[in-house]
């Protein structure tokens, strides 16, 4: 199937896919999501009988704008936030990952218990100072409404998924003739000389009339044009500011410290590996005769494990199938192995996957951690959760305060917080939380614009939350004249001296056509002739511009020199003579580049492979798309 997708992917526009797969786990506020909660009430799709809920959808759409916020900060217009922007893309990746993710599981692709813990305590969101912290797992899988075993089964779905792009887009490969084909255009050098006829010098000369600067405006509106704009005052919650004002009590801490010592036994955790012999018949019982004469014979139980074990996923880790809270494995293997002391091997468990031979590999967390080492992080988890309260506390008052408050200072006095006003915005959005898509559409609603009202509670997120009202509207139009009039000036006398330089360079070239050097001529007209050879594609500024249109021009023919003029942005006019043009030569690119070249050029082809298998498998798979919002 690969091959033919292959045959049908031409052109580097292929190789540009906009698709994102795979999970996002926030934790601390933790998002997981998958087509695995909510009902058919708030069914927004369904893949193959699998339910994807408006809940899964609405997480998904708030992490997406957490990533795109993170990623690109301040600078992100407004309305690239909405929900009405990111719902189709967000649903449409729901799809694609549930479709992966059936997939995988279809074709028998697993993940080790091992390989799921290792998962979990690398993740940010459930360490404290850099370490794995229990309490902070079981406080994070409590807010999502998880248990151990259920975030567990979650996870290792997303992980097989994963495993399933991975063996797809990492089957791609790149020849060498396409190697050598990006080479002779990316690597591509040309040697020209130029000159720069600046337009600075003349400036000062050149005059531009009141009559002139008007009949432009008149005839450019559209360059001149400002949007409609708003300025806010808002208030704005979130726990932290609660948090700054808090003092946690030792009192407390000792007291939820004991609380943890009190409940320690139940968060032990055991590292268990295991040699798993399957069915009941006489082979299955000869191998279990045999592998309990080698362990008695002090065997080592890894190397037992590889050669006799059943269980194909732990077996090549030496039987290792990670840690469990008492929670993961059947009942007979949970008592056998709470049974061991660390080292020792049980005798043979029956359950009904088989026999197991158990061993313990280590106790995690066999002694409860001291006070000192559980008080920063229990005072952090006390004064976020006070924190939470009074925020949630505040929430459910701010509307009640803020409703018909001819300005906000008075709810603000009384919640302890202060009001704050934005600069002008347009409907695009601004700085801070006037990029929030909620906040921009709130502040240009006629009931807040143009009736005056305060806006109701805006949930940001989980943890942030805004009220706000208009304080000044300044409708689109175009900019006054005076606004602009310095521009304009500036703008004619750069293209009337543009003109003057045009022609002078018009000469230059007619000289240098007649058989003159440019050197000569340059020199002639007290240029400085800047040479650039061996140039490559890029640069910025000014510079920039030169290489970009020499890059631009045709090649010369043997022996020949081509000559052009062009206006840069700053109205400089620039003379380009181009000598020669080489492509680039895979061959001359070092070993390290060639085989860095190889890789991207593969790993660009396997994103556009796994589209293509993506594409695929959507084209197969029965799916419904709910054609209303719950």
């Amino acid at each position: 199937m690969l091959q033919s997708m292959r045959d049908n992917l031409k052109g580097t526009a292929a190789i540009i896919v906009a698709a994102f797969f795979g999970f996002i786990m926030v934790i601390g506020g933790i998002d997981f999501f998958t087509g695995a909660s909510g009902g058919s009430a708030d069914q927004v799709a369904a893949v193959n009988g699998e339910k994807i809920s408006n809940i899964d959808l609405q997480r998904a759409i708030q992490n997406r704008r957490n990533m795109i916020e993170s990623q690109y900060g301040e600078n992100v217009p407004a309305d690239l936030l909405t929900d009405e922007q990111l719902r189709g893309p967000v649903l449409q990746q729901l799809v694609n990952s549930s479709v992966m993710r059936q997939v995988a599981q279809e074709r028998g692709m697993v993940m080790s218990a091992a390989a799921v813990d290792r998962e979990i305590v690398q993740m940010p969101g459930f360490q404290v100072n850099g370490q794995f912290d229990q309490q902070m797992y079981r406080d994070g899988l409590r807010r999502m409404g998880y248990s151990p075993t259920g975030f567990r089964q979650l996870l290792e779905q997303e992980m097989v998924m994963q495993q399933y792009i991975g063996s797809v887009s990492d089957s791609a490969f790149a020849t060498r003739v396409e190697a050598e084909e990006v080479v002779s255009i990316s690597m591509e050098e040309r040697d020209f000389d130029y000159l720069t006829l600046s337009a600075s010098p003349l400036l000062a000369e050149i005059q531009v009339s009141d009559a002139e600067v008007q009949a432009y405006y008149d005839e450019n509106q559209q360059a001149f044009l400002h949007p409609e704009q708003v300025a806010i005052e808002y208030i704005e919650l979130t726990p932290e500011q609660f948090a700054a004002n808090l003092d946690v009590s030792e009192e407390d801490v000792r007291a939820q410290y004991d609380q943890e010592v009190k409940n320690f036994q139940a968060s032990i955790r055991r590292h268990a590996a295991h040699i798993l012999i399957e069915g009941d018949d006489e082979a299955a019982q000869k191998k279990v005769g045999e592998v309990q004469a080698k362990l008695s014979e002090g065997a080592e139980f890894e190397a037992l494990a590889k050669e006799y074990s059943d269980d194909i996923v732990s077996r090549e880790e030496g039987g290792d199938v990670g840690f469990t809270s008492g929670d993961v494995f059947p009942e007979p293997f949970e008592d056998a192995l709470a049974d061991l002391e660390v080292g020792q091997v049980s005798g043979a468990v029956k359950t009904e996957a088989g026999t197991h031979f158990i061993k313990l590999i280590e106790v995690a967390d066999a002694e409860p951690p001291s006070f000192e080492e559980r008080k920063a992080a229990i005072a952090a988890r006390l004064r976020t959760a006070e924190a939470e309260r009074e925020f949630v506390g505040a929430v459910s008052r701010l509307g009640d305060l803020a409703y018909n408050a001819e300005t906000l200072a008075g709810p603000a006095e009384e919640l302890g917080v202060s009001v704050q006003k934005s600069p002008l915005f347009s409907r695009q959005g601004g700085a801070g939380v006037t990029a929030e898509g909620k906040v921009v559409e709130a502040a240009f609603s006629p009931e807040v614009m143009e009736d005056g009202n305060t806006s109701d509670v805006l949930n940001l997120s989980e943890n942030h939350s805004v009220v706000l009202r208009v304080v000044e509207h300044k409708p689109a139009g175009v900019k006054p004249l005076e606004a602009v009039k310095q521009e304009i000036t500036q703008r004619l006398k750069r293209d009337k001296a543009s003109e003057q330089l045009a022609s002078k360079a018009r000469s230059i070239k007619e000289q240098v056509q007649a058989g003159e050097a440019l050197a000569d001529v340059a020199s002639a007209e007290e240029l400085t002739l800047e040479t650039s050879d061996n140039t490559r594609r890029g640069g910025f500024g000014a510079r920039g511009e030169v290489v970009e249109h020499a890059f631009g021009m045709d090649a010369p023919k043997p022996g020949a020199k081509s000559l052009e003029q062009f206006t840069l942005g700053s109205g400089d006019v620039v003379v380009v003579q181009l000598r020669d043009v080489r492509a680039g030569d895979l061959s001359r690119q070092s070993k390290e580049q060639r085989e860095a070249l190889m890789q991207q050029l593969a790993s660009m082809q396997g994103t556009a492979e796994l589209a293509a298998v993506q594409n695929y498998l959507s084209s197969k798979a029965d799916i419904e798309l709910s054609t209303t919002d719950d």
